[in-house]
């Protein structure tokens, strides 16, 4: 992705402030605050700008913490350091904003501005803490506890050699593995929210429908679509060790990926030329895109570089996410969803539909504090500039959405933040 047009600086009006927590008494209705946990992954974990970091209480105001903070509960969250993993920024140059990938040591074209890992980003973590907020970017729902598809050795190299992010847990090793599954249960919550399952659709589709496969582990395969069975068995372990507890909680949906500012920012439009795709992974397919294809973010790089322009050099099928692999991630989406909403019922656990609510902000937008946001690229207010997470306004407003549902299904009344005391993008 290289340039974006000036004018989106006329979003560079930020507020640093934290939320304030008002004074008055909270009451739970038939809930119990008291030691609220969150489960999911990065959407959870706080993640955004393409890395983990916290140089400005990013991770800190991750939306369950958001959350704990209106309920005026002791919430801990596992928090990075500053620089984190290196992430995504804005550079003004030339009268216009460009965005700076994170530093990538595998390449040598990185930008002299590029933020790299910060220095102890390799020790970070105390698995000795017991945390509130369990996500962990990355994570499946599959992945949670072993068994189907995926053996526990396999687990293990999933979630501690190859996730960085989860370094916070202890994961035991091959031999004496611990899983997922086994903190939550060991988590003692009387209250959670589960947004678990966003990584079994979204990696496959920005990795344009492709299975990455991991070349020392054969079989392993990180971004393969999750199998239904498989997840609905899983999922409902999940939600069974809550029930053990005798928690309450909510339960959400997953959003259509395909309509998130990754998906929908490098269009046929705006390019205003004809792009050549090879289609699909599995296919010597090469055609023309049309506006039944999605070009990803990261299509812009290739386009940069000339590809796209002629039907010798097509955009590679990682780029594009064309129009049966749209229809394959939504099937599959919807079909998680039905399961969610089913087990959450069958658990008698409130669900937040995030589908539904982004696809309101998708239609027609959403208004806060007299802000109007909507899913466009860094201009909408909601996403940070990684395309797919959002930015601290944009978590602020998922901590409303379940602080509504929790509230409307549970009788509490947990006051909602004010969206507009977090960050948006920070501008140059």
């Amino acid at each position: 992705m290289k340039k974006v047009g000036i004018l989106v600086a006329v979003f560079a009006v930020l507020s640093c402030t934290k939320t304030q927590y008002d004074e008055y008494e909270v009451t739970s209705g038939e809930a119990d605050f008291s030691n609220y946990v969150a489960v999911g992954n990065s959407l959870t974990q706080g993640y955004q700008d393409g890395g983990m970091h916290n140089e400005y209480g990013q991770q800190d105001n991750s939306y369950p913490a958001i959350i704990a903070r209106q309920m005026g509960v002791n919430f801990i969250q596992p928090t990075v350091p500053p620089l984190g993993q290196g992430y995504m920024h804005l550079e003004y140059r030339d009268g216009e904003i460009e965005v700076i990938k994170a530093y990538d040591a595998d390449i040598t074209t990185n930008d002299p501005t590029a933020i790299d890992d910060d220095p102890a980003w390799i020790s970070w973590g105390d698995t000795t803490v017991k945390y509130n907020n369990l996500g962990v970017s990355g994570i499946k729902l599959v992945n949670c506890l072993s068994g189907g598809k995926n053996t526990t050795i396999n687990f293990n190299l999933l979630q501690t050699a190859l996730n960085e992010n989860g370094r916070f847990l202890n994961f035991g090793d091959a031999v004496n593995p611990v899983t997922y599954l086994d903190h939550i249960k060991r988590s003692n919550a009387t209250f959670f929210t589960c947004w678990l399952g966003n990584n079994d659709v979204l990696g496959w589709s920005t990795e344009g429908g492709d299975n990455d496969s991991v070349a020392s582990t054969p079989g392993l395969k990180l971004t393969e679509l999750s199998d239904l069975i498989e997840f609905r068995d899983k999922y409902d372990s999940v939600l069974t060790a809550f029930a053990a507890m005798g928690s309450k909680g909510v339960c959400a949906t997953l959003p259509d990926v395909t309509s998130i500012p990754y998906f929908n920012t490098v269009t046929l439009e705006a390019i205003d030329d004809d792009v050549w795709i090879r289609e699909g992974a599995d296919t010597n397919i090469i055609r023309l895109a049309t506006e039944d294809d999605l070009l990803l973010l990261t299509a812009s790089d290739e386009l940069a570089d000339g590809l796209g322009k002629i039907q010798s050099k097509p955009l590679p099928h990682t780029v594009v996410l064309d129009k049966d692999e749209i229809t394959i991630v939504q099937t599959r989406t919807n079909e998680i969803n039905n399961a969610i909403k089913s087990l959450a019922a069958q658990h008698g656990f409130a669900l937040a539909d995030m589908n539904q609510f982004m696809k309101t902000l998708t239609n027609t937008g959403l208004s806060f504090d007299g802000v109007d946001f909507t899913p466009k690229y860094i201009e909408g207010g909601v996403f940070s500039l990684d395309g797919v997470h959002p930015n601290g306004r944009g978590y602020a407003i998922i901590a409303n959405e379940f602080i509504r549902v929790t509230n409307e299904f549970y009788g509490s009344n947990i006051p909602t933040t004010i969206v507009s005391n977090y960050r948006g993008i920070t501008f140059p």
